[in-house]
């Protein structure tokens, strides 16, 4: 069961010292799993995107170190397809969307998947 902490008010026992109280609530947690649900962010392969602006876009979209974007480059070379990072849904759709618009202003046609997490 998880529980949420609601402020409920201020108490004043110094006049230099404020002391925050708070009201614990139990909820359940069947709530908050949408919450909680995780999303694989796969990168396609295509013929035309280079290896470097992929390995750039791991980096600069992504935040991965450069030996794993060299290492998801080349699985996505090799195989077609490499998961990326497994985020919340909303930050995953937000990265495919800055990566895509990256993608396209250099005129590359490189793809994104969003996939729940199994």
């Amino acid at each position: 069961m998880a529980q949420i902490i609601n402020q409920i008010g201020t108490i004043t026992a110094d006049p230099a010292i404020e002391m925050e109280w708070v009201l614990v609530e139990d909820v359940d947690a069947t709530a908050s799993t949408a919450v909680s649900d995780r999303y694989k962010v796969i990168a396609h392969d295509d013929d035309f995107t280079s290896m470097e602006f992929v390995v750039r876009v791991m980096m600069q979209v992504f935040k991965k170190p450069i030996i794993f974007a060299e290492m998801i480059m080349w699985q996505v070379h090799n195989e077609g397809m490499s998961v990326v990072d497994v985020l919340p849904k909303a930050e995953a759709e937000h990265l495919v969307k800055v990566a895509t618009m990256m993608a396209r202003l250099e005129g590359f046609p490189f793809q994104f998947t969003i996939e729940l997490e199994e």
